[in-house]
């Protein structure tokens, strides 16, 4: 295998470990940071500071008993979790993190920090992470349940209501960047403005950024949007009757989704990798300075907003998000076209 082939494979190999690691990770974040917010203390006996937990919470589900329901679709039951899983590890597969190296000198020619180089990187983010929800429905109807069925049929309608403001948000950053490559729309927040402010689409879409994020949540099924788990209504809505790892492949997913979520937002708004006070090869680590600050604010989010009622959440998402997500779209094209952007 020739040098280049077999640093793809490594990249890519490190990119899922990484993926799972930071699922793991976030677990014990959340954890911790819910115990601070609410002043405990959370996990600290599994290892130091607790870091250990989610290891010792994948070795417990591991040894857990699979249990499905007699009246359940055994085939998509099982098939259920998997779809899940795979589109959100697929999605994160066009996502740069760091600007193409050599490794060192390595390689002969640079490699670019991602997966998938494509010119259609965001069409595919999009797409790819539309189909997780696909997962949820069949879990719910897979189920035989009827909390189940109604977490499932939450979750088909959450998305459809927020996927259009998800889009509109996307579409504002496009006109700005002149691109679907993610690559280049980051290239382009490279440098200043007046040698102090960073050239981040953030600050010439701050609405674009809000409703992204907004949608975001809402599309990864997080408090105060956690409507098809719900555990005050629907017991724990779309995996109610799931256990040991297909329970465990669901959380996994949804770790991976606001990991990816957190990614694209920091490339599309927030530079990417690029940043002060470190070289471009060192980029990378303002790539994980972003996201985890983005992760951070979902944690809070969670911990700080009670949910809110589902007609709330519909009559939200159609009456007032898509308005001012098209309201945002307009005047992006109106500035880009009047001032040349």
């Amino acid at each position: 295998m020739t040098p280049l082939l077999v640093a793809q494979i490594v990249l890519t190999l490190a990119v899922f470990q990484g993926l799972l690691l930071s699922a793991a990770a976030m677990v014990w974040v959340e954890r911790r940071l819910a115990a601070l917010l609410q002043q405990r203390l959370g996990p600290i006996r599994v290892g130091w500071q607790g870091l250990l937990q989610p290891f010792a919470d994948v070795l417990k589900l591991m040894f857990k008993e699979e249990l499905r329901p007699a009246a359940a679709d055994a085939i998509l039951f099982t098939l259920a979790p998997v779809i899940s899983a795979t589109a959100a590890f697929a999605a994160f597969a066009v996502v740069p993190f760091g600007a193409a190296t050599t490794f060192f000198g390595l390689l002969d020619e640079p490699v670019s920090l991602q997966v998938a180089d494509v010119n259609v990187a965001i069409l595919i983010v999009f797409a790819i992470s539309s189909m997780g929800v696909y997962g949820i429905v069949l879990a719910g109807w897979s189920s035989n349940n009827k909390y189940s069925l109604l977490g499932g049929l939450r979750a088909s309608a959450q998305m459809i209501s927020y996927e259009l403001s998800y889009g509109l948000a996307l579409a504002g950053v496009l006109l700005l960047g002149n691109s679907l490559s993610l690559t280049e729309i980051v290239n382009q927040q490279s440098g200043t403005w007046l040698g102090v402010v960073p050239r981040w689409f953030v600050f010439l879409q701050p609405l674009g950024f809000l409703i992204f994020m907004t949608a975001g949540i809402a599309e990864t099924n997080r408090a105060p949007f956690d409507f098809p788990e719900a555990e005050q209504e629907l017991v724990a809505g779309y995996h109610t009757e799931y256990s040991s790892m297909r329970f465990a492949m669901f959380f996994l997913a949804e770790y991976v989704n606001m990991v990816t979520v957190s990614a694209v937002a920091a490339d599309l708004f927030l530079g990417g990798w690029h940043g002060p006070f470190l070289p471009e090869s060192l980029g990378w680590i303002w790539f994980l300075a972003k996201v985890g600050a983005i992760l951070f604010f979902y944690v809070w989010m969670r911990w700080t907003l009670p949910r809110y009622r589902y007609d709330q959440l519909m009559a939200f998402g159609w009456k007032v998000l898509l308005p001012v997500a098209v309201v945002n779209l307009l005047a992006t094209g109106a500035a880009v076209l009047y001032f040349g952007l």
